[in-house]
């Protein structure tokens, strides 16, 4: 009896799976899908809840890896709870929020407190990225790779001001990570010089210093 309330069965629906489309049913246990079932095909073991979706299209949750939800310290645009609530509202399933807040995420106290917050706020799924600056490279170690989704790094300036530009720290970042590193790959040096060039010829906002060369 204790299993079968665990187990949820959503059955008559339109599945949306690895780029087929076919009527069938799903098996949640646990919070897991523990099967996907063809056509008329019913459940291995009893359900203690049965859910008729018939007329209605069921697919995986989406996992958005690059959100930017301004907890803390800019609340006032969006939070975590807001913005996950929009997710959800969306079909996204899981999140991976950016390290550019306030305070941006680049030490554990801070990051543990994202994870702390999300606990109380998302509705749902979450995991964040841990900002790489020139002075932390020796922290990366030390993430626990199952809750930290990856490091950002910004090798040209952006929002929030976090750029990493000395070599030898961006070797020790790479190889201290262990994990995925979402990088902004251009050469501040050649950005800087095209944005004063441009600034003497009174273009103070131009795309173009971003040219193709600044990318590395």
């Amino acid at each position: 009896k204790e299993n079968s309330m665990k187990r949820t069965w959503i059955k008559n629906a339109r599945i949306v799976n690895e780029g087929k489309i076919f009527h069938g049913s799903i098996v949640i246990e646990n919070e897991v899908i523990a099967e996907v079932l063809a056509e008329e095909t019913v459940p291995s073991q009893p359900c203690g809840e049965i859910i008729d979706a018939k007329g209605y299209y069921l697919m995986p949750g989406v996992i958005d890896d690059h959100v930017h939800f301004r907890d803390p310290g800019l609340t006032h645009k969006a939070d975590i709870h807001t913005e996950s609530t929009a997710a959800a509202a969306g079909g996204v399933t899981s999140f991976m929020d950016m390290p550019n807040t306030t305070p941006q995420t680049t030490t554990l106290e801070a990051l543990n407190a994202k994870f702390a917050d999300a606990a109380t706020k998302s509705i749902v799924n979450y995991s964040f990225y841990f900002g790489a600056t020139n002075t932390n490279a020796d922290v990366l170690p030390t993430l626990d790779k199952s809750r930290v989704c990856g490091v950002k790094l910004f090798m040209g300036a952006s929002t929030g001001n976090m750029l990493v530009d000395r070599m030898e720290v961006l070797r020790k970042v790479f190889a201290n990570a262990g994990m995925l590193i979402a990088a902004h790959c251009e050469e501040q040096s050649i950005i800087s010089a095209n944005t004063t060039a441009l600034q003497k010829k009174n273009m103070e906002e131009d795309p173009d210093n971003k040219i193709p060369s600044a990318d590395t």
